[in-house]
């Protein structure tokens, strides 16, 4: 995985790819997007869900992680935004698996 931007991980996230940033806070294996050790994403072969890990849903982590959030909030349909705490009774909420 090379050093990208945050932008160039979320891209690289939607199109499949593996990717990382410079400081490897934002990482994606192709599939699950996450922000440190917190799984904020998972990409199936129709869309894109996210887990709302800011201050607006009440589940802030840390403002990295709500940057993180943000960005890839912005590449997905609303109705592909989940609360985390809708997020984590579904499989797609995997802890991280190291």
């Amino acid at each position: 995985m090379g050093k990208n931007t945050n932008r160039q991980v979320i891209a690289a996230w939607l199109k499949g790819s593996c990717a990382t940033n410079h400081g490897k806070s934002l990482w994606t294996n192709g599939i699950e997007l996450w922000s440190y050790h917190l799984k904020i994403g998972h990409r199936t072969e129709k869309t894109a869900l996210v887990a709302d890990y800011t201050a607006g849903s009440d589940s802030f982590q840390s403002q990295t992680t709500s940057c993180h959030v943000n960005l890839a909030k912005r590449e997905v349909p609303t109705m592909c935004i989940f609360h985390p705490r809708v997020w984590e009774t579904t499989n797609f909420a995997d802890k991280i698996p190291f």
